[in-house]
């Protein structure tokens, strides 16, 4: 296995998360503090955590040596050590925590027999300049003020069966500031809202094997993440049933500009490009009830050189963006579901167009392909359920689809366009009108413009054969009404008897 491939364990990377980012809960005085945090990590096990010593001295509670061993069911570890932390009284009912300025983590994955893989060791390490937390509140609702000059994660050294693989890896936050707040009560609830300056990223690896060699490197700034998560009190009782005990995520984040830099190395050369965005943002939700996630970049621009290309290849979108939501909770009321994309101007230069359209037949303006999709329905199992997993499985209909919105189309691409737009409702009782499929009610309303022009371009450069041409305007015929010059459109509908419409021509 190559340092590409290196897999830690999920359970012992989530811990490692945890205490990276500090404990859930605090309170009024140093040892309350400490108290709760020790609460928090005993739900890994009496044997995952050790203290080296407690000491109190006045209003100063110092801890040493806080370490956590944790392994995962592949066998793999996350072990660290905290060197020092430290809770002082401020004399106003707060507390200020600091710590070591290191942080060492090591995750170890042995060997798989099964997948070839060889043993590997990861040292990484939490180093932070300035970090300061100041705590806040009454007991069950505590509030962390957060300060941090820098915050990151470095990768020290890789091992695989015993040999030092060269690769280095850094993820840090500079200037970091905001609020971090939990109460709890039948569940663990928290907020975040931390703003970084800026964040810097490099990854630099070489494959041992072969000597393929990957680096890439960027900067991005202005990086703000607000969040809110329900926690289940006990989530190691039951990990397969956290969702369904009460575990919910729902947060995101947003950059402003950002660039990178990025070189792979292999058998056919070297290939160098950069990648830079004006601005973007992501958010996701996640509870027993639905999933969805959302995200979208601006002015996102690519360059890149090859030896293995003959031209550069220089490629940009005035706008990208994705989003999902499905409902996952058994419910008789039917629930939202969504998916869409959005490239938005994609652009490329005239030496990618040469290769495909060297006479330049087809207009080299930007495509678009823009897809908004949304509409209802009912889960008929709880998904988040591992019980329910196996019938779920077995089920020739896990759910019902109740509805189906078009909110937009629109396909841009060599002088032609397609946009449109509909909606459909759907009855589940009936699965004989359209065999297979719940009966449909709605109609969708389409604009082509340029499509014919487009065709006759496409044959002009032999990428359509002519005698395949005859048989796609006689369907554009069946389906579209001209409504001027190379301008067609259509309505397909369905109605409430069944009848399959094609601008008002029964097709069914």
């Amino acid at each position: 296995m190559s340092a590409f491939s290196t897999r830690p364990a999920v359970s012992a990377t989530a811990l490692l998360l945890a205490l990276g980012a500090g404990p859930a809960l605090a309170d009024v005085t140093a040892q309350q503090v400490w108290d709760d945090w020790k609460a928090q990590m005993g739900v890994y096990g009496q044997d995952a955590i050790s203290i080296g010593s407690e000491s109190q001295q006045g209003s100063v509670l110092t801890v040493t040596d806080l370490g956590f061993n944790v392994t995962g069911e592949d066998g793999s570890t996350a072990s660290g050590t905290l060197g020092q932390l430290v809770f002082t009284e401020n004399g106003d009912g707060t507390v200020t925590v600091t710590m070591s300025e290191e942080y060492p983590i090591t995750i170890t994955t042995p060997a798989n027999a099964e997948t070839g893989s060889q043993a590997s060791e990861v040292a990484l390490a939490l180093r932070q300049n300035g970090l300061s937390m100041k705590v806040s509140g009454q007991p069950g609702a505590m509030t962390y003020d957060v300060a941090a000059a820098r915050y990151a994660l470095e990768l020290d050294s890789v091992k695989e069966a015993g040999t030092e693989v060269p690769a280095e890896g850094l993820l840090a936050f500079n200037d970091v500031s905001g609020t971090y707040t939990s109460t709890t009560g039948t569940t663990r609830d928290m907020t975040y809202d931390l703003t970084a300056a800026s964040m810097d990223l490099l990854v630099d690896a070489t494959n041992t094997e072969d000597g393929s060699h990957f680096m890439m490197s960027g900067k991005v700034n202005t990086v703000a993440t607000k969040a809110t998560a329900s926690m289940p009190l006990d989530p190691a009782a039951d990990p397969e049933m956290m969702l369904m005990n009460g575990m919910a995520v729902d947060g995101g984040y947003t950059t402003a500009n950002g660039s990178y830099m990025f070189e792979v190395t292999d058998a056919t050369g070297p290939t160098n490009g950069s990648f830079t965005t004006q601005g973007s943002q992501m958010s996701f939700k996640l509870s027993r009830d639905a999933v969805a996630y959302n995200g979208q970049a601006t002015n996102v621009a690519l360059d890149v050189t090859s030896a293995a290309m003959p031209m550069p290849i220089k490629a940009s979108l005035a706008q990208y963006g994705f989003n999902f939501e499905m409902p996952l909770a058994k419910s008789t009321a039917p629930a939202p579901w969504a998916m869409g994309i959005n490239l938005t101007d994609l652009a490329l230069n005239e030496e990618v167009w040469s290769m495909f359209d060297p006479q330049g037949i087809l207009p080299h303006d930007p495509a678009s392909l823009v897809m908004d999709l949304t509409g209802t329905a009912t889960m008929l199992f709880d998904v988040a359920d591992p019980s329910q997993a196996e019938a779920m499985a077995a089920s020739p209909m896990p759910a019902q689809i109740n509805s189906a919105n078009i909110n937009a189309l629109n396909v841009d691409f060599g002088g032609a366009q397609v946009t449109g737009s509909g909606a459909f409702t759907f009855d589940n009782s009936d699965m004989t009108t359209f065999p297979g499929m719940p009966r449909p009610t709605g109609a969708v309303d389409l604009r082509l413009d340029g499509v014919n022009g487009l065709i006759d371009k496409l044959v002009q450069m032999g990428l359509l054969p002519q005698d395949q041409v005859m048989g796609a305007r006689m369907m554009l015929g069946a389906f579209t009404t001209p409504v001027g010059d190379d301008q067609l459109t259509s309505r397909i509908e369905v109605t409430p008897d069944g009848q399959l419409l094609a601008n008002g021509q029964r097709l069914q």
